[in-house]
């Protein structure tokens, strides 16, 4: 009987053990799954803090641990493209969109941060195809319409950025980027006229006075052509010169210009002038480039070439660089002459009515064989600044002044004032 009880008692004892056991390990279960997903939504605020201070390392880190622990976890992987497009990554980011657009194929995130990242590349209207499946499935999305309308825009497509900006104001009226671009848009004009006024004081000869007119055409997509006539006092001799240029865009990414002056019968200025420069963006913000330029003075010829480079390091901030050596050769010299040149300038958007800008030049001539009297050969550095102001959307002026100081104590002080009007 003994041998019983506790034989009951023992098999008791091993069912209470066995209960706690299952008890303890469903709490495990239930609990640690609910801890890992706490400890997530932690990390993901966490993160997004950091995105909010525009501290855009320390996120990436935290979303690319998420993304390690799960790769189903596509909400990180998605944050994980979307900052390495902040960061200037644009390759891996592209791959990292496609690669989730692969598992899910209907992910919007990803396929509008893909769109987002081709267009940055200069890959617009690549992104805007891949828009339109998105468009299809729903016409009033504003996401949707206003990237349809701003990568139009980017690629000079301004009917079609028009007519997408439009019909975002129809799904929300209220919508400030929308707003904003279709206002701009719509005041777009095709002719530009100038007017304007430039002198030149130097402390070693007499100064030149300036007065020209200039008329711009654009179809706002991929052609302008420009015309000029300017007539100049310049050394106790008058003379008048014609240009006459045309930009052409190439594709999505590349431009070419070119341009012809004349000045004929001039002993001072290039009685012929011949230039030609292709540049293409090699990313967003970026443009690089070449270009060559022949000049028939009356006793000379020059050779010039160009190396050039333009970036954006802001939306409202525009530097530009160009390297000029020249190679010239006198009619009374057996030999030629190398020249070198080049400047720097830095514009600020500050506002759509107000855009300063400076400029630093520096060079070295020589046209001692051609007028020892008045130029020689001299090196030289320019400084400048100026400012285009735009008084309403149709017509502003430009004002700029430049001081250079060259060798021999020889100086030169530069002022220009321009009226335009857009019609």
């Amino acid at each position: 009987m003994m041998r019983r009880v506790a034989l009951s008692r023992g098999t008791a004892s091993t069912t209470s053990i066995g209960f706690v056991l299952t008890l303890v390990l469903l709490s495990a279960i239930l609990i640690i799954p609910a801890r890992a997903q706490s400890s997530r939504a932690e990390q993901v605020a966490r993160a997004l803090v950091h995105v909010q201070a525009q501290e855009y390392d320390a996120a990436l880190t935290i979303f690319r641990e998420l993304s390690q622990q799960d790769p189903q976890d596509y909400e990180a992987r998605t944050w994980v493209a979307r900052l390495l497009t902040w960061k200037g990554d644009h390759r891996e980011a592209e791959g990292l969109y496609r690669a989730v657009l692969a598992e899910q194929p209907n992910n919007k995130e990803a396929e509008l941060g893909l769109a987002d990242v081709l267009a940055w590349q200069g890959r617009q209207q690549e992104a805007t195809e891949r828009l339109g499946a998105l468009y299809s499935r729903d016409p009033q999305d504003l996401e949707v319409l206003l990237r349809l309308g701003r990568f139009s825009r980017w690629r000079g497509d301004h009917k079609a950025a028009l007519r997408y900006y439009r019909e975002a104001l129809v799904a929300d009226p209220s919508n400030q980027e929308a707003q904003d671009a279709y206002q701009i848009l719509i005041g777009e004009t095709n002719y530009r006229l100038e007017a304007g006024y430039w002198y030149e004081d130097f402390n070693f000869t007499t100064g030149t006075h300036a007065p020209y007119v200039e008329l711009l055409h654009t179809d706002n997509r991929w052609l302008t052509l420009l015309g000029r006539v300017e007539y100049q006092r310049k050394f106790a001799a008058d003379n008048t010169r014609f240009s006459f240029g045309a930009t052409r865009k190439l594709g999505e990414r590349t431009w070419l210009r070119g341009e012809v002056g004349f000045a004929p019968g001039s002993d001072v200025l290039a009685r012929q002038d011949y230039q030609v420069e292709v540049s293409q963006q090699i990313r967003p913000g970026v443009t690089a480039g070449t270009g060559y330029r022949f000049l028939a003075f009356g006793a000379a010829d020059a050779h010039a070439l160009t190396v050039l480079t333009d970036w954006d390091p802001r939306p409202n901030l525009h530097l530009s660089f160009r390297y000029l050596p020249a190679r010239t050769r006198f009619d009374t010299l057996p030999g030629a002459v190398w020249n070198h040149s080049g400047w720097a300038r830095l514009t600020w958007d500050a506002s759509r009515s107000w855009s300063p800008y400076v400029v630093f030049a520096v060079g070295s001539e020589t046209f001692s064989a051609l007028s020892a009297d008045l130029l020689g050969r001299f090196a030289a550095q320019t400084y400048g600044f100026g400012t285009t102001v735009h008084v309403t959307q149709d017509y502003g002026f430009r004002i700029g002044y430049l001081h250079q100081k060259r060798t021999q104590g020889r100086r030169q002080d530069s002022l220009t004032l321009a009226y335009f009007m857009r019609f």
